[in-house]
């Protein structure tokens, strides 16, 4: 059940939220992916990223250049 990306000519379906998940749900694991209900994918897509190790990038762009300053 992997989905395929399509290419994109112009902007406005490139930032869509349907494009950008696509990468996102191929690398789910099987057992989330083949849940049988939508409650039952929920709990196992929480049970899956509490396990994960979550990344934020703390450099803000400012007027089209990166800063090195953090938010907090």
């Amino acid at each position: 059940m992997k989905l395929a990306k399509s290419h994109i000519r112009h902007d406005i379906r490139k930032y869509s939220f349907t494009h950008r998940i696509v990468n996102l749900w191929n690398i789910l694991p099987a057992q989330v992916v083949h849940a049988s209900s939508v409650n039952d994918l929920k709990n196992k897509l929480d049970a899956h990223w509490s396990n994960q190790e979550m990344v934020y990038n703390y450099r803000v762009e400012i007027s089209g250049t990166e800063s090195s300053r953090s938010i907090f």
